[in-house]
């Protein structure tokens, strides 16, 4: 009897030292998803993605709920390859806060071979390839290649067109210009297409002044279908010739 009694009474105490453990780790575990639990994310440096579709590339839903989990699963994978981007950094702001900073690749244009766009940066190099034309990136026609690789120099007639396509890009952007296309002849001289406008923008080293004047000129003619010629254009009282467009 009393063997059953003490065999009853350790099994009671492991019980209870089971449970008090269990407890333990609960009260642990809650106590560190509260303590840590991510109140704020922010993402900077973005315009191919919005915020939710690169989170989606870089991290898991389960590990974006906790900063702690978060950094682990950060360091355990690296840094993640995402299109259209160069890197990217991840800090975190006392307990609960993440911020990442985006620094994405400087994308010159694009040109479309068998059905597929593929991008290139300020240097030449194709970067990236994709099904659809990314917003934002102009389609260039004009160019003259034998063959085009992926991350290898894209050899055009002449390399001096890179830096041409360059400032047109950054120009366009900074202006919110919404051209689709850019066409460049053999002779460099430049061509957008701006929805139903093609502006001639003629060959210059820079083109600062005619893109300025075209943001201006836009909410009035967007809706229209015309050539307009601002290939002379220095920032005068030059003429602009705009005629429409033959059908």
């Amino acid at each position: 009897m009393r063997r059953n009694e003490t065999g009853l009474r350790d099994g009671t105490k492991r019980l209870i030292r089971g449970v008090a453990v269990c407890v333990i780790i609960l009260a642990s575990l809650l106590l560190f998803i509260m303590v840590f639990r991510t109140e704020q994310i922010t993402v900077s440096g973005l315009t191919y993605y919005t915020e939710d579709e690169f989170l989606q590339k870089i991290s898991g839903e389960t590990a974006r709920k906790n900063t702690v989990l978060f950094r682990l699963e950060q360091r355990r994978n690296g840094e993640v390859r995402v299109p259209y981007v160069e890197r990217y950094d991840v800090t975190t702001e006392g307990k609960n806060i993440i911020r990442i900073q985006v620094y994405e690749k400087i994308l010159v244009g694009c040109v479309k071979v068998m059905g597929q766009y593929l991008y290139f940066d300020k240097d030449g190099y194709v970067t990236e390839s994709s099904a659809e034309q990314l917003s934002g990136i102009p389609l260039i026609k004009g160019l003259e290649f034998e063959r085009i690789v992926l991350y290898e120099k894209l050899r055009i007639q002449k390399d001096e067109l890179y830096d041409i396509l360059l400032n047109i890009t950054k120009l366009v952007r900074e202006y919110e210009i919404p051209a689709g296309t850019v066409s460049v002849n053999g002779k460099g001289e430049v061509e957008l297409e701006v929805g139903a406008l093609t502006i001639a923008m003629g060959k210059r080293r820079a083109y600062d002044i005619p893109i300025q004047k075209l943001s201006e000129l836009l909410p009035v003619v967007s809706d229209q279908k015309l050539y307009i010629d601002l290939s002379g254009y220095n920032g005068g009282t030059e003429d602009i010739m705009a005629k429409p467009k033959e059908q």
